[in-house]
């Protein structure tokens, strides 16, 4: 897999995130309402802005990683690390049974993206964009 496919694959990973984390930063109440969740009580809307915004903070990691930006490898493992702790932490969730059904298909999502990022890293390291 090379050519545009890999920078194809983090500008897709930058906009899921954006997709993902932008309602949680900007919008808290409304997005805990399309998910299916209670709303947030005031002193906890923070807390979902603040994961909105650091998962909007990868969105932005990946776009550098698609414009290759040097030392897009080592975001490319944070984000690694991140998507499959979101598996995690929804699969514990799942066997307690408090999941919305959106965020099962949101880590559905990232446990995609984190097989490809981990079959982005196995490879060797590319090379970044010459200014």
């Amino acid at each position: 897999m090379t050519g545009k496919f890999w920078p194809a694959l983090f500008w897709t990973a930058a906009v899921y995130n954006f997709i993902a984390g932008a309602p949680l930063l900007l919008a808290p109440g409304l997005a805990a309402a399309n998910a299916g969740i209670p709303s947030f009580d005031p002193q906890h809307i923070i807390i979902a802005q603040l994961a909105g915004l650091v998962v909007c903070l990868f969105g932005i990691g990946y776009a550098m990683v698609a414009v290759k930006t040097p030392g897009g490898r080592d975001i490319v493992i944070l984000g690694l690390i991140g998507k499959l702790g979101v598996c995690a932490l929804v699969a514990g969730h799942l066997l307690w049974g408090h999941v919305p059904q959106l965020l099962v298909l949101a880590a559905a999502g990232d446990f995609l993206f984190a097989i490809a990022f981990a079959v982005y890293l196995s490879g060797p390291p590319k090379a970044p964009a010459v200014a």
